[in-house]
């Protein structure tokens, strides 16, 4: 999926949703991750990465690194742990599907 195209399919899901969303899910590809434009968006992501991780779902992607999903502001806001968990628990992810991309050129 492109980036842009998930956030915009979050708004559409209330969060309590996206754990089964994320069930049976082996592996997320995103392309043209972006910075977030806001904060509600932003939130909504929180929730989704929190999913993924607990879930132990490798992310693959393309665009900007993770740690310039979010603005400064935001990480200077009120929720900036959750943001920087975020970021933390993505990075984690993206790791892990280290081995995926290793495999896909056999």
């Amino acid at each position: 999926d492109d980036f842009p195209s998930l956030l915009e399919h979050l708004s559409t899901v209330h969060p309590s949703r996206y754990g089964a969303m994320c069930d049976g899910i082996e592996a997320v590809c995103l392309t043209d991750v972006q910075a977030v434009p806001d904060q509600s968006t932003a939130l909504r992501l929180v929730v989704l990465a929190d999913r993924l991780y607990d879930r132990e779902v490798p992310v693959l992607t393309s665009g900007k690194a993770f740690d310039e999903l979010f603005s400064e502001e935001m990480l200077r806001g009120g929720y900036r742990k959750k943001y920087f968990r975020a970021i933390s628990r993505l990075t984690a992810l993206a790791r892990d599907a280290g081995p995926l991309v290793a495999g896909s050129s056999r």
